[in-house]
């Protein structure tokens, strides 16, 4: 039997469906985790039901595990990973396989937002605008710049709005650099690189593009149109499908934006903002959307993302095929008071509205002290429609007749 390599996971259940689609296809699915800790909130998929065998090691330490297949022996297929802070690891480990994946000088000037925009500057590439920036790596930094304010300061290799914080002055930027200076590591164990943007903000409609690589080209198959919470822009809500869309050769920028990257593998899902008549690139994610994303996209267009990222990992590169044109949405759970979580109610009535797909609560009791990241979030709801309204508002209405019983607030 043929071996596939998964390097961790992600909470929203896009790796556990990717391990599943391996089995199916004959492989026996290897698990590498740091810690199973990690995906405690599952409730459903956790990777632990799924894989044939599992490795508790240092899932960034790039020597020990080419040594632990080298010492054993391992034959592997594909390696994958489904989180921006193991995009290189795998990368690593394919190239030293001699296996399908990124190149990792590619990821290496992408997975950093400083690089990646530096990048763009220095290659005159005009094609999507960017917003004003500075890096800094210390408060002092600060004094040494022209501020303009609102702006948004972000770590410039986190993700899930992990220290993201939009300042109205200079009172708040000091607060939350020195807050974030801290912050060594996140949730995952990731070793943050303690450098962080300080962006003009950007004021508009906010959306991400679902791409996926085929045929030696990029192919756009979605546009996921997003909603975000509070100051720290914590995503609440999303909606693809053939939305109406001013930008009609969108594809093909996109396209030569991921190719100055030198990106040829797998998915990407790029994230920009439109204002007025420009488009203002937030990030590049050369992966598949987190937040079930999808999973939405394989509902409004028949097109499962994540089985052609599996098959591209062990050599193959489907044709994504003819798109039918539905509309799925996905709207979160916050915890908008602060206390502890104990118990949720209305769950048979969220399953009778209309265009419910499926939830997702995480494990309960939990206790909040406020909406900072997509790691504060309880729970999801997806729906589908006919159209975009129709999905989301669908996703809305079952989101808010949820009912949570909060102690201690």
């Amino acid at each position: 039997m043929k071996n596939i390599l998964f390097l961790e996971t992600n909470t929203t259940g896009t790796g556990s469906k990717a391990m599943k689609i391996a089995k199916e296809k004959g492989y026996k699915v290897h698990f590498w985790t740091s810690d199973f800790g990690q995906y405690n909130s599952m409730q459903e998929d956790h990777p632990s039901k799924i894989a044939d065998e599992f490795l508790v090691i240092d899932t960034y330490d790039i020597d020990q595990m080419k040594y632990v297949i080298n010492e054993k022996q391992l034959s592997f297929s594909g390696v994958l990973a489904f989180d921006d802070y193991h995009l290189l690891p795998a990368a690593s480990l394919a190239n030293e396989l001699n296996l399908p994946g990124h190149k990792t000088c590619s990821l290496e000037k992408v997975r950093n937002k400083r690089k990646m925009r530096d990048h763009i500057i220095k290659n005159e590439f005009n094609l999507i605008s960017q917003p004003e920036y500075n890096a800094v790596s210390s408060i002092e930094n600060l004094d040494q710049l022209k501020l303009n304010f609102p702006c948004v300061i972000k770590p410039v290799d986190d993700s899930g709005s992990n220290g993201v914080t939009v300042c109205k002055n200079e009172e708040q930027l000091r607060n939350s650099l020195t807050t974030e200076i801290k912050r060594k590591t996140n949730e995952r164990g990731y070793q943050l690189a303690e450098e962080w943007l300080i962006e003009e903000l950007i004021i508009g409609k906010e959306y991400s593009a679902e791409m996926i690589y085929t045929d030696l080209q990029w192919k756009l198959v979605s546009i996921t149109e997003k909603e975000t919470f509070g100051e720290h822009s914590v995503e609440c809500g999303h909606v693809t499908g053939p939305l109406d869309f001013p930008f009609t050769n969108l594809e093909e920028n996109l396209s030569k934006l991921l190719e100055l990257f030198g990106l040829n593998f797998g998915a990407s899902h790029i994230e920009f903002f439109i204002n007025e008549n420009n488009l203002y690139l937030v990030e590049i994610n050369p992966r598949l959307a987190g937040d079930c994303i999808p999973e939405l996209v394989e509902i409004a267009t028949g097109i499962n993302m994540v089985e052609h990222v599996v098959l591209q990992a062990i050599g193959t590169k489907p044709n994504i095929g003819d798109k039918k044109e539905k509309y799925a949405s996905i709207q979160f759970a916050l915890p908008t008071s602060l206390g502890e979580y104990t118990e949720v109610n209305g769950v048979d009535k969220v399953k009778d509205t209309k265009g419910y797909v499926r939830m997702s609560i995480n494990k309960l009791p939990y206790s909040s002290t406020g909406i900072k990241s997509s790691y504060n979030r309880l729970g999801y709801i997806i729906t589908k429609g006919d159209t975009k309204e129709e999905a989301q508002e669908a996703a809305k209405e079952a989101i808010n007749s949820l009912e949570w019983s909060v102690t201690n607030g």
